[in-house]
This record gives C-alpha cells, structure tokens and sequence, in this order.
C-alpha cells in the first residue's frame, strides 16, 4: 500500500458548484472495492495488488477530470476493469481465474459461494460482482462494462444459472 496527498478542484458544468477530489480520501473510500474487483478478475492478490495501485495512480494524474462523488467510483471501477484486461493481454494469460493465494479476508474453505464465483468466466463473475456486491443496476453495469443491457442481463442469467448447478445441494 502507498500514502499520498493530493488534491484538485473541479468545476462542474451543470452547476457552479465545486468538486474538490481529494485521492488520499478516494484511496480510503474504495481502495477495497477496486482491490475486491481486481482480485476478482485475477485470482491473486499480489496482482490485484498492482492493478489496484495502477488504478490510483491514473486517478492522480486525471484527478482534475472527476466531476463528483458518483462520478469517482464509476471511473475507478471502470479504470480497474480497463487495467486488469490489458493486465491479461501483458502477460498473455488466459481469461480463467487462477487462484494460487487468498487472504485471510477471502477465507475460501468457509465460503464456498465466493469460491463458485471465482470460478465462473471472467466477463461473467465481473457482472456477478458488480450487480450483487456493488448494488449496480443492468442499466449501470452495461454503461462500465461498455456493452448491451441485453448482454449483460445474459451474463447475469448465465453467471447465476452456473452458480446454481455449482452449488446445488450445498446451500440451496
């Protein structure tokens, strides 16, 4: 983990109100979304690691483009998925979790839906994610993920069908 302080002003243009973007307050405020999001698409923490410190760091140098609250969290998220696909064509790995560390936080032997979702393709486990521990609506998710609501609604559908047959008989 790294400190830093900076700061930047922002004019909004709907209003003449001021953003003030602070990234050492965004960094406490969703460091653990944007490292539960990267872990999510890698596997690995020191990975996610990485992809999460590339994310702040961008948001430094872009600080003076944010223009609200709303705005932040879904430029990082949107920012950490950017980082962890071009994560997966750097190293030319295949688009399959692979787990070879969890942290304590991310126990897997007590919590068998978090290892069913690990295992699921990327682009479905990366809707899963987003719709059900972010809160995001299809609407929202297909705007981040730049694709089809339609498309999304599938994943879903998809991701949660998988889901059930992994788990059928464990928790259902």
């Amino acid at each position: 983990m790294f400190i830093f302080f900076t700061s930047v002003l922002a004019e909004e243009t709907a209003n003449d109100s001021i953003y003030k973007a602070d990234a050492a307050a965004a960094f406490n405020k969703y460091c653990d979304t944007v490292f539960r999001l990267a872990f999510l698409r890698t596997g690995n923490t020191a990975d996610a690691d990485d992809i999460m410190s590339d994310v702040f760091l961008r948001l430094i140098k872009n600080l003076h483009k944010i223009k609200g609250e709303a705005h932040l969290k879904a430029w990082l998220i949107r920012a950490t998925i950017n980082r962890s696909n071009s994560f997966f064509k750097q190293r030319k790995r295949i688009n399959q979790v692979r787990i070879t560390e969890v942290d304590a936080v991310y126990e897997m032997e007590d919590n068998s839906v978090l290892s069913a979702v690990l295992n699921l393709p990327l682009h479905q486990k990366t809707v899963i994610y987003m719709h059900y521990f972010e809160g995001y609506s299809v609407e929202d998710i297909a705007t981040l993920c730049g694709v089809a609501t339609g498309t999304v609604k599938s994943r879903l559908a998809r991701g949660r069908e998988a889901l059930k047959s992994t788990l059928k008989g464990e928790i259902f």
